[in-house]
């Protein structure tokens, strides 16, 4: 009897001994299996044998330092097995063809909500992407919304101008600090919902956002029946969508109204509808065509921490007043004919994109020859976002620094050249950011009006702005005094 126990035992630390041995040896063979495929494109060490080097640097909140280093490889570089990254416009370009064969990799797959139900940026199949797509282009370009996009930015810029002078403007030795920050989410909060529903939730909203994990949505994602976090705005949502498809006689001018129309079903409103309005505030993680990493609040500060931009811009700003050159609130329009407020809209943009890396395609069939190094089949290929818009090959030396003078200088073959590289962070092709005309609308004429209206001052001199970097870049506490704009020596 003890010889037959003590053979089971021995049994047993056989097989899990040959269990360890085979887990260990299929990690050794598919490790080198992936240093062979890409051998011969340059990456960390770590990166090209595991999923360490990514793990390490963005667990540690060091992505900005980590891809921004990336560039002393060149434009392409490994960060992981069969993953690359490039901080090249133009490959970017090419892997998003409107006529291309590359599709999208499983990193969109995070940007599903529900178990069940795909969205414009989780969608991973490219037909029934383009279909979803023909169904809510209209509603984003605004063709749905009671007056078109710019009304809507308007009323809710007004009322953000309005909520500053009753609530957050100092006097005389007055401090009433406030994180812009977060002012600037409920912003951005409140004009998507009121693109979405026709009616802004107000500034009160703060949504907390938890990201679940692919395939475990069902199991731990966010549920409407959740008390906090995503679930509590997943489940308001929905409310209002079901009110939506119970009176669906009478039609509405919103984007919502417009999904119904287009025959959009309940579970696809809710799905596009719960990621527009995640994607409208700066705690969302920046997934697919509707990321909204134009952020207000990275725009701001780098204008506030450089004197001599913030002063040129002010100039600007008094000139065009007293000349009439623009309404109140400005116009999209009247925006792109002022130089300087152009200029400090696309270096804000290019300095403090929120994006970091990714939007993975998959390398098509037949593989493809990328700067003479060819990529095998199924190769990941992503953006270096922070990379490119620090490329100083199309920005200049410089290009670490907010300098909004570089748009001005520059001869209007090197303008274009530094533009078409920053639009291409919003995609490209069928990949194109759907909120793309929202975004450049509310920084065309955001900065411009707070700064006609307002004169701001960073509070915490020695720390500006708390900014945690990880797939997307995240600001806290950006406290500033606000008071009234004083004009007499500008």
């Amino acid at each position: 009897m003890l010889e037959s126990i003590s053979d089971l035992e021995l049994s047993n630390t056989a097989i899990c001994g040959l269990a360890a041995a085979s887990v260990v040896t299929w990690y050794i063979v598919t490790s080198l299996k992936a240093y062979y495929r890409l051998r011969h494109i340059p990456g960390p060490r770590l990166a090209r044998f595991s999923y360490l080097w990514e793990f390490y640097t963005i667990i540690t909140g060091r992505v900005q330092d980590g891809y921004l280093n990336l560039r002393e490889y060149g434009p392409l570089v490994v960060t992981a097995p069969g993953t690359i990254v490039t901080d090249d416009p133009e490959v970017l370009r090419r892997t998003m063809a409107a006529r291309g064969s590359y599709s999208r990799g499983m990193w969109y797959a995070a940007a599903k909500f529900t178990p069940d139900t795909d969205n414009l940026a989780s969608q991973l199949d490219t037909t029934a992407h383009d279909i979803l797509k023909a169904k809510t282009t209209g509603p984003y370009a605004g063709r749905e919304t009671e007056g078109g996009l710019e009304r809507a930015v308007d009323v809710q810029l007004l009322r953000l101008i309005d909520l500053i002078r009753r609530k957050y403007v100092s006097r005389g030795d007055e401090l009433r600090s406030i994180d812009f920050a977060q002012l600037s989410r409920y912003f951005t909060m409140d004009v998507i919902s009121g693109l979405v529903f026709g009616k802004a939730w107000g500034h009160r909203t703060r949504v907390e956002i938890l990201i679940s994990k692919y395939g475990l949505l069902g199991l731990v994602g966010p549920k409407p029946t959740d008390k906090s976090g995503l679930g509590v705005i997943m489940k308001y949502v929905n409310e209002l969508i079901a009110q939506r498809f119970a009176s669906k006689d009478k039609p509405t001018k919103d984007m919502m109204g417009g999904f119904i129309r287009n025959g959009m079903t309940r579970s696809e409103c809710e799905g596009e509808a719960i990621l527009a309005v995640l994607a409208g505030n700066d705690t969302t993680a920046r997934f697919g065509p509707h990321s909204r990493l134009w952020g207000l609040s990275p725009v701001t500060i780098v204008r506030l921490t450089t004197p001599h931009a913030y002063a040129r811009f002010k100039k600007e700003i008094k000139e065009a007043v007293q000349q009439g050159k623009v309404s109140s609130p400005i116009t999209n329009e009247e925006s792109q004919k002022l130089p300087y407020t152009q200029a400090v809209m696309w270096e804000g943009f290019r300095i403090g994109s929120a994006v970091t890396f990714g939007h993975y395609k998959v390398v098509p069939g037949g593989g493809d020859t990328i700067h003479g190094h060819y990529l095998p089949e199924g190769t990941l290929i992503g953006h270096n976002t922070i990379a490119l818009t620090h490329n100083k090959k199309v920005f200049g030396e410089d290009a670490d620094i907010f300098r909004p003078e570089r748009f001005l200088e520059c001869d209007a073959d090197k303008k274009a050249e530094m533009l078409r590289a920053l639009d291409i962070v919003f995609g490209g092709g069928r990949w194109t950011c759907s909120g793309k005309n929202v975004a450049l609308l509310e920084l065309n004429k955001v900065p411009f009006e707070l700064m006609r209206w307002f004169d701001f001052q960073v509070v915490n001199v020695h720390k500006p702005v708390i900014e945690k970097a990880y797939v997307s870049k995240l600001h806290d506490d950006m406290f500033v005094r606000i008071a009234e704009a004083d004009w007499a020596g500008v």
